[in-house]
C-alpha cells in the first residue's frame, strides 16, 4: 500500500516488521530482498532465531488447525455451496447492519423524513466499480414505493471526468428534489483508482449541499468527510458489497438501527469510537 513503502526500504520495513511482532511478511514488493534482509538481521542478533521459530510454530498451528496439511486443495464445485450457505450470508449482512457508522446527522436526515416524497440518487463511482450501487437503487426504489406511492426517486450517475455541463444539469433536478443521496464509491485498488474525490466533483457536492438537503453515504473510504463540511449528513460504510448497500438503504429508511463506531480519527473532523446511534 506504500504506506511504508514511502519511508523504508523492503529491507528495513521486513526487518522491523518481524521485531514489532509480525509472523508473515504479507506480500513484499521484493521477496528475495524482504527474506535476504531477515536472514541478515537474525545473523548479526538483531532478531533471534526463537523468534523466528515461533512464528513458525505459530503459522504451522495455524495450517493444522485449518486442515491444509492433510488436505491443501478446495473443491471449486462446492465452493459458492460452502461460502454462500444461507448461514454464511445472514452473518454478512448482520455483520454490514452493524459496522454502518452515523457521523454527522445535523439535521436529522437519518431516518429519511416523511416528507422526502422525491428524491434524488447521485451515484459516483469510478468506471472501473462495475456493479457499484445497482443494489442500492433497487433496494431504494422497492422500499420507497412501499413507504408511499407519490414517492419518486431519480437517479444520475456520475464518473472522476464529470464535467461542469454534467454538474450543472445536476444542479436543476437536484433543485426540483426534497433531498439529495450521494453515494460514493471510493476505495484503493492495487495499482490504480483514487483515495477521494476529485475537487471539482467534491466542491460541487459540499455547494449543493448549502442550499439542499444532501446525505452522503460514504461506501470504502471512511475519511472522505473531510471533502464535504457542508454536508449535514453523513453515513459511512467500509466497502463495496451488496450487503453493505442492503444495509444501507436500511438504515437510511429506519427498517433497522444504527450503531457502528468508526476505528479510526481524522483530527479535527472525527474520533475513534465516534458514531450516532439511530
Amino acid at each position: 500500500m506504500e504506506g511504508v513503502g514511502k519511508g523504508y526500504t523492503t529491507e528495513q520495513s521486513s526487518v522491523l516488521a518481524v521485531v514489532a511482532g509480525a509472523d508473515i511478511l504479507l506480500k513484499p514488493s521484493d521477496p528475495t530482498r524482504a527474506i535476504d534482509a531477515v536472514v541478515a538481521a537474525v545473523e548479526r542478533g538483531e532478531i533471534s532465531r526463537a523468534r523466528i521459530d515461533a512464528a513458525v510454530r505459530r503459522v504451522l498451528e495455524l495450517k493444522v488447525r485449518a486442515g491444509v496439511t492433510l488436505d491443501a486443495t478446495v473443491s471449486l464445485t462446492r465452493l459458492r455451496e460452502v461460502v454462500g450457505s444461507s448461514e454464511h450470508r445472514a452473518l454478512a449482512a448482520s455483520v454490514a447492519q452493524r459496522s454502518l457508522t452515523l457521523l454527522r446527522d445535523r439535521d436529522h436526515l437519518v431516518p429519511l423524513p416523511a416528507d422526502a416524497a422525491r428524491t434524488l440518487l447521485i451515484r459516483y463511482a469510478p468506471e472501473t466499480e462495475i456493479k457499484a450501487g445497482r443494489t442500492f437503487e433497487s433496494e431504494l426504489r422497492a422500499l420507497m414505493s412501499v413507504r408511499s406511492r407519490a414517492a419518486r426517486l431519480d437517479v444520475a450517475r456520475i464518473a472522476p471526468g464529470a464535467t461542469r455541463d454534467v454538474l450543472d444539469s445536476l444542479d436543476r433536478i437536484a433543485d426540483a428534489a426534497s433531498i439529495v443521496i450521494v453515494t460514493a464509491y471510493v476505495r484503493r485498488v492495487e495499482g490504480s483508482g483514487r483515495v477521494v474525490i476529485p475537487r471539482p466533483i467534491a466542491a460541487w457536492v459540499d455547494t449543493l449541499a448549502k442550499r439542499r438537503r444532501v446525505i452522503l453515504v460514504a461506501f470504502g473510504n471512511p475519511y472522505l468527510i473531510g471533502q464535504f463540511p457542508n454536508v449535514g449528513s453523513y453515513l459511512n460504510a467500509y466497502s463495496v458489497s451488496d450487503e453493505l448497500e442492503r444495509a444501507a438503504v436500511n438504515a437510511l429508511l429506519g427498517r433497522a438501527p444504527i450503531s457502528g463506531r468508526i476505528p479510526v480519527s481524522l483530527p479535527g473532523v472525527f474520533a475513534a469510537g465516534d458514531g450516532l446511534k439511530r
